[in-house]
């Protein structure tokens, strides 16, 4: 038999840390079937002389769940390379759902993930199901492949309906509950995945329904995952940015005990409360291998910028009266903003002990762009100049700059050397740890706050060859992931395997500027970030982008790890 395409001449790096080399590769269908020297001539093929050949890099950490409706690329992960997305993640699905709960979770979807509600209402198409009704639906439908957990959230939400958004569960309900994660990983889920953040507040204002379990039961819709022959948990903990008290520490544990799978953790930073927190969520890791647990935390290479706008993000969360504003709709908002008394709640939280994690200085943030042209003298100047130039406080001077603009100024965070320097620091010492994960995207969600999708571009441009070797960068993006996630046939360049492969210029290889595009149902917009030095990615062995361009290919597998 003769190959549907062949890659000649590139230098394959395979995804298994070892040197790379320089070969042909033959695919026929979906998978490959030669590595080596192709010397018979074949209609299709491309010269990859001078060109890396990878894996199609794993993004381990995305809230693609409802964007996929209208973007089958998954962009702009697809973007830089990735040709596997991973959702779910937090414990936010939109499945199981009952039909009259889909709008409920859509909401929680949007204030927690920074998903534009109006983008939802117009682009979800899903009314009500379970878990396999949900993805069954992508099938032949999408660019990149894509697996799911199944999320503790809706879970609570299916059995136990509003209750679960205020109280812990009755042992009949956990049962309940158990039942659902088991009848998602019958259906492919490729694990469970929860989180305690107290961040976390949906539409209504409460926080996530999976903030209210308690820690058995937990445990015990993990240990669902212990009878099958797949699966990952995944797990964003109340205290994960100050490095795992002990009762986390705890949890965590007896998750590992319970399924018998891997452990995903959320990403390694500091903050202003624990700027030592991710040294210890790191010791925390050593003390859990040498205990035989598998867990994988996170190192974050994306730097695309912070942005807001009063009209629509999160940033203010964890200040829990600017919390109860921003949760306002419409006029109840823009009056609230405007009330001294409610400006002083505002200020109080604002100075207040408990808000020393919040890293937002007045200093650093600055005008961004402006929706009317008359204030455009704005752009550029941060709020302490603002509020210098008009003799006002800082505070004041932000909210009365956003009102003046219909709460449709845009305020970025400047850059900050220190900071920077810092954050590198903590990411060389986090990489420097082999059971840490290159991840922490977040991409498709907070689309109007920032873009983490670079992040895999960053990783081979930031710190090849100083701190990582091609291979073993190439390896914490393709080959680690997939070994994690039980992704089978997937992240490595091996004969059998499916041909998910990225082809690009290492020399060429740059992240554009973030930017403002207006692309999503509604007319809605969001951040996105542009990369180059990509030449092709191929997904199932079909060509899906070329030139950072989509080719219209629907390769795209749902992942099902049952």
């Amino acid at each position: 038999m003769g190959f549907d395409l062949v890659i000649r001449g590139a230098t394959v790096v395979d995804g298994t840390g070892l040197p790379g080399f320089r070969a042909d590769v033959g695919i026929r269908g979906e998978r490959i079937a030669r590595i080596g020297r192709i010397g018979e001539d074949v209609e299709n093929a491309i010269d990859g002389k001078g060109l890396v050949l990878a894996p199609g890099f794993i993004d381990v950490h995305t809230h693609y769940d409802v964007q996929l409706d209208w973007d089958p690329t998954a962009s702009p992960s697809s973007w830089h390379g990735v040709t596997t997305v991973l959702v779910g993640n937090c414990g936010f699905t939109l499945a199981p759902a009952r039909p009259e709960d889909v709008d409920w979770l859509a909401g929680m979807l949007s204030r927690v993930e920074g998903m534009s509600r109006a983008a939802l209402n117009e682009g979800l198409r899903f009314t009500g199901g379970g878990f396999g009704d949900y993805w069954s639906r992508f099938d032949g439908h999408i660019g990149v492949n894509v697996g799911s957990y199944v999320g503790h959230s809706a879970v609570r939400r299916y059995a136990m309906g509003d209750d679960a958004s205020e109280r812990t569960a009755t042992p009949e309900e956990i049962e309940s509950m158990q039942e659902l994660v088991r009848q998602g990983m019958r259906e492919g889920a490729i694990g469970f995945s929860t989180s305690q953040v107290e961040l976390h507040v949906g539409e209504d204002g409460r926080e996530v329904p999976s903030n209210h379990a308690s820690a058995d039961e937990i445990v015990a819709l993990c240990s669902v995952l212990s009878e099958f022959d797949h699966g990952a948990v995944e797990f964003i903990s109340k205290t994960f940015t100050a490095g795992y008290d002990e009762a986390d520490r705890e949890l965590i544990l007896r998750m590992y005990e319970a399924s018998g799978r891997p452990v995903e953790l959320g990403p390694l930073f500091p903050n202003g409360d624990s700027p030592d927190g991710w040294q210890r969520a790191l010791d925390f890791v050593d003390e859990a291998r040498e205990r035989g647990a598998r867990i994988h935390p996170q190192f974050m290479t994306n730097r695309s910028g912070f942005h807001l706008k009063l009209s629509d993000t999160f940033a203010f969360d964890e200040l829990l009266a600017w919390r109860k504003v921003l949760c306002q709709e419409g006029e109840e908002r823009l009056a609230s903003l405007r009330d001294p008394a409610v400006r002083e709640r505002m200020r109080a939280d604002w100075e207040s002990p408990e808000a020393r994690s919040f890293s937002m200085r007045w200093e650093d943030l600055e005008v961004e762009s402006v929706c009317d042209a008359a204030f455009a003298d704005r752009v550029g100047r941060t709020v302490v100049e603002l509020a210098e130039a008009r003799g006002a406080d800082p505070l004041d001077t932000f909210l009365d700059v956003s009102l003046d603009d219909g709460l449709e100024t845009w305020w970025t965070r400047r850059g900050n050397a220190k900071a920077d320097a810092f954050m590198n620091h903590v990411t060389q010492r986090a990489i420097e740890n082999p059971l840490v994960m290159s991840g922490s995207s977040d991409a498709g969600a907070h689309l109007a706050t920032f873009v983490g999708a670079d992040y895999t571009t960053r990783l081979l441009t930031d710190w090849v060859p100083d701190l990582l070797s091609l291979e073993e960068a190439v390896y914490r993006l393709t080959g680690m992931p997939a070994s994690v996630h039980g992704l089978r046939d997937r992240g490595v360049i091996r004969e059998g395997a499916y041909a998910d492969l990225v082809l690009f210029d290492l020399d060429k290889l740059a992240v554009g500027e973030s930017r403002l595009a207006t692309d999503f149902p509604a007319n809605s917009s969001r951040f996105v970030v542009d990369a180059e030095g990509y030449v092709a990615t191929l997904v199932n062995g079909q060509v899906c982008m070329e030139r950072g361009k989509h080719t219209g290919s629907l390769s795209g597998h749902v992942i099902r790890s049952a």
